[in-house]
């Protein structure tokens, strides 16, 4: 009995030897047949066992009903004939045993089948030479947002800690001996505040414009603006 996964199986597997019509079952041989199978039943395992019961149940209802004689005046039944049942029920089981059948052959041909590598798509640069405000005020923000705020008790008139001319030879000496160009993000991560972080913004957008430095697209998708310095002896 273990060769069959419940008593759907077992009921196709009599149907399929006897090569019978799965909408015209001749009860009466078929529930025989699979009694039989039942009563072999050796190792009593209830959840294994009780499914094949019940359906051997059923079938002796099915069977029950075609010997006896029919009334000659038949009254309406509000229930289901049992044996319509059972057909749908097999039809059902056997259209999702062989789509199961298909499944596990194109699982077993996708075992043998090697992943290809993943393919760069091509792109073109969007940024070099020009300057791509929305992208460059995004990468600020998204800085800006993380840099903890001081809490707001006192006023106090203090001289400026950062100046634009400060910042911008800070940020020329950070292009400058870069071994390439450098994203924007990475720039303003550099600061501690946020005043120092909007100086240095502000000194990004000057060596921008007196042309220090340029934009430049990087990454696989060329969506990443950075920043490269630009030497006056190429000027």
């Amino acid at each position: 009995m273990s060769d069959f996964e419940g008593p759907l199986d077992l009921l196709l597997y009599l149907i399929e030897k006897n090569k019978v019509d799965i909408y015209n079952i001749p009860i009466v041989k078929i529930t025989d047949q699979f009694n039989e199978y039942v009563e072999q039943i050796d190792v009593f395992d209830v959840d294994y066992a009780s499914k094949f019961f019940v359906m051997a149940a059923t079938l002796l209802q099915i069977k029950s009903r075609l010997l006896l004689p029919k009334p000659r005046h038949p009254v309406e039944e509000e229930e289901e004939d049992p044996q319509d049942v059972l057909v749908r029920q097999l039809v059902e089981y056997k259209r999702v045993k062989q789509i199961s059948v298909v499944m596990a052959s194109m699982w077993e041909k996708r075992s043998y089948m090697l992943d290809r590598p993943h393919t760069p798509m091509p792109y073109a640069p969007r940024f070099k030479g020009d300057i791509d405000k929305k992208t460059l005020f995004d990468a600020f923000r998204m800085v800006y947002h993380t840099l903890p705020e001081k809490e707001k008790t006192e006023i106090h008139i203090q001289q400026e800690e950062y100046s634009v001319d400060e910042c911008m030879s800070r940020v020329a000496s950070i292009l400058r001996y870069a071994s390439g160009a450098v994203e924007v993000l990475s720039v303003f991560q550099t600061c501690h505040s946020r005043v120092e972080l909007v100086v240095t913004f502000l000194a990004v957008l000057e060596l921008l414009k007196c042309g220090q430095c340029c934009t430049i697209s990087e990454g696989e998708d060329g969506n990443t603006i950075a920043l490269r310095f630009i030497s006056k002896r190429n000027t």
